[in-house]
């Protein structure tokens, strides 16, 4: 049953004129697409090897400004923690005490929290492309970012999750 409005085509296929760009490639399966991949946003295409190169030099500053970010909020965190409270530096449990936080920085914790999921999620629908180069730019962010920006505590290595 055709929906009303898309002509025929089931609600798929060419909405524009003959001379409009062809649609993002959609791969559920591992690809080295180098042309008609979009990257979050139709206006950000591959479509040469010059746009493959500079997206993957995005992509990868994208992991490594990730790690920056946590890096940022984990020291954030500490210098606002209440006195005698002991700071973690792991994912699970960022600030552990007896004193109560105030609630202004509770609602500046989850602020940042927020803004770090819509980043990771961000960076995971990249990763969802399946395009082994932007994985690889991804992989390869995250992996320099983390090597500049991580504690030199142990058990601050936290598990490959989105957030």
């Amino acid at each position: 049953m055709d929906m009303p409005g898309h002509g025929g085509h089931g609600g798929h296929g060419d909405h524009g004129d003959s001379g409009s760009r062809p649609m993002c490639a959609m791969n559920m399966a591992f690809n080295w697409n180098t042309e008609n991949v979009c990257v979050l946003f139709d206006f950000w295409r591959v479509n040469s090897s010059t746009s493959l190169v500079l997206t993957c030099a995005a992509v990868f500053l994208l992991g490594y400004l990730y790690e920056l970010a946590r890096a940022g909020v984990r020291g954030w965190e500490k210098s606002h923690a209440p006195s005698g409270t002991l700071v973690s530096t792991s994912s699970s449990t960022p600030l552990v005490g007896t004193d109560a936080i105030r609630n202004d920085i509770r609602w500046k914790r989850a602020l940042f929290y927020g803004l770090l999921v819509a980043y990771s999620y961000s960076l995971m629908l990249i990763f969802m492309t399946y395009n082994g180069f932007l994985i690889l730019a991804v992989i390869g962010g995250a992996v320099a970012g983390h090597y500049a920006y991580s504690s030199d505590e142990w058990g601050s290595v936290r598990g490959a999750n989105c957030h």
